[in-house]
């Protein structure tokens, strides 16, 4: 049986806590939802000046992880009290992150929903920030 895919619009807010100092942004963007059978998977792609970057994000039980392909691609996983590594291609070159969820909530079916997610990112052991997300998904019409 086919998957059903639902147009969605979709608005992900950040912040980020370096050293004491906050930073958030704001991206609101069309995107498709489809139901996997054990979770959703949730397709779109972000823009940041002249780059593009096509982006899936993945929802099953208390793990969400992201895969973004384009000019700094991106393997992250976010599941609840764990510590996962993941590569992040930067400006600067390939870095190794550890990324730890200290909570990851998710609520999604086909009419939209809402994802939290609070994750802390480090190198070489070292915080680097603390980091909080939140991602609506609303079906179009």
């Amino acid at each position: 049986m086919p998957k059903k895919k639902v147009p969605v619009v979709i608005e992900i807010r950040d912040s980020h806590e370096v050293e004491g100092e906050t930073h958030a942004s704001e991206f609101l963007c069309d995107g498709v939802l489809t139901e996997l059978g054990d979770g959703w998977k949730l397709d779109y792609v972000e823009t940041d000046g002249p780059e593009q970057s096509e982006s899936a994000l993945r929802v099953q039980n208390r793990t969400v992880s992201l895969s973004r392909r384009g000019a700094y691609p991106l393997e992250i996983t976010l599941e609840q009290g764990v510590r996962h590594n993941c590569y992040y291609n930067t400006p600067a070159g390939m870095m190794h992150l550890g990324v730890y969820a200290r909570s990851v909530d998710a609520s999604i079916n086909r009419a939209g929903g809402r994802i939290k997610l609070a994750y802390t990112l480090d190198f070489c052991a070292d915080l680097m920030s603390s980091n909080q997300m939140e991602i609506k998904v609303q079906a179009r019409g």
